[in-house]
C-alpha cells in the first residue's frame, strides 16, 4: 500500500546575513557592512585620477560631486567612526580662507585651486552697493598649507558672497544637488542663493596648450581642490586602507538561519 504522506519534512526559512569581521572581531548587520563597503569604494573611486580630456572635466568634476555628498556632506565616512574608529584623527593639509565679519559688497573665493601641476588664483572683487560703505584694507587672508581635521576643513569659509558665507560642504552638496542630479528643493538655503547669485562673475574660461578650451567655475574649482586634499591625506589614506582590510576579512554568518517542522503532508491533493 502506497504511504500516502510525506514525514519529517525540512522548511528553512532564510533569515537575513550577517557579517563577520576580524581584527577587530565584530560582527555588523547587512546595512553596516554595505556602509563599510560602500565606504571604501566610494573614497577610492572619487580620489582616482581625473581625466585628462579637457572637455570631459566639468562631467567628471559633476559625477564625483554626487560621491563626496555621500562621503561628507551626509557624513558617511564619519559614520564609520562607530563601527571602526580611526587610530588617529582624519586631517587634511590645505588653504584656508579666513573673513570675519564678511563684508556686504566682497565676492572672494579661497582659490589656491590644483590644475595641471599649477595653481589657479580665486576670485577677489569688490562691488558698488547703495548704502553699504567700502571696504576699508584687505579684510580677509588665507592659510596656506594649513593642517586641520577634516571636519573644520569642510566647514571652513569656501567662498564669500556679498555677506554670506559658503562652506565647503554646501560647495559639495550644490555641486551635487543642482548641477549633478537637478534635485528640486523648493526651500533654496542661503548658501545656495548666494552661488546662484554671484554664479557668473565664478566663471572662467581655461585654455590648454593644445588650444583646447573649457569654461569652469570656481564653485567646481573647490570641489577639486577637496578631492586633492583627500588624495594627499595620510591619516585618511591610511584608515581607508584599514578599513579595506577589515572589510575583505568578512565572513557571511546566518544566525538562527534554518528553523526545522515536523509535518504529514499528503503526496497527491485530495
Amino acid at each position: 500500500m502506497m504511504n500516502n504522506s510525506a514525514k519529517s519534512l525540512l522548511f528553512s526559512y532564510l533569515m537575513k546575513p550577517q557579517f563577520r569581521l576580524k581584527s577587530p572581531d565584530r560582527v555588523l548587520s547587512e546595512e553596516d557592512f554595505d556602509l563599510a563597503r560602500i565606504t571604501v569604494e566610494d573614497f577610492r573611486f572619487v580620489t582616482r585620477e581625473m581625466t585628462e580630456n579637457l572637455a570631459e572635466v566639468p562631467a567628471e568634476i559633476r559625477a564625483r560631486s554626487t560621491i563626496l555628498r555621500r562621503l561628507l556632506s551626509e557624513r558617511d565616512l564619519f559614520n564609520m567612526g562607530r563601527l571602526l574608529p580611526p587610530s588617529s584623527e582624519l586631517r587634511v593639509r590645505a588653504r584656508m580662507l579666513d573673513f570675519n565679519p564678511i563684508h556686504p559688497a566682497v565676492l572672494v573665493t579661497c582659490g589656491n585651486y590644483p590644475w595641471a601641476g599649477d595653481r589657479l588664483e580665486g576670485v577677489a572683487a569688490e562691488f558698488s552697493i547703495k548704502g553699504v560703505p567700502p571696504l576699508l584694507g584687505k579684510a580677509w587672508s588665507y592659510r596656506d598649507n594649513a593642517d586641520v581635521s577634516l571636519s573644520e576643513y569642510l566647514e571652513g569659509l569656501a567662498i564669500a558672497v556679498l555677506g554670506t558665507p559658503v562652506r565647503r560642504r554646501e560647495v559639495i552638496k550644490y555641486v551635487a544637488d543642482k548641477k549633478a542630479a537637478h534635485v528640486s528643493d523648493r526651500r533654496k538655503h542661503t548658501s545656495e542663493q548666494a552661488i546662484d547669485r554671484a554664479w557668473s562673475h565664478m566663471s572662467i574660461t581655461i585654455e590648454s596648450s593644445l588650444r583646447e578650451r573649457v569654461q569652469l567655475n570656481h564653485v567646481y574649482l573647490e570641489v577639486l581642490a577637496t578631492i586633492e586634499a583627500l588624495r594627499s591625506s595620510p591619516s585618511i589614506n591610511r584608515y581607508i586602507d584599514e578599513l579595506g582590510k577589515w572589510v575583505q576579512s568578512a565572513e557571511i554568518v546566518y544566525p538562527g538561519a534554518a528553523k526545522t517542522v515536523d509535518l504529514n503532508l499528503p503526496i497527491r491533493p485530495r
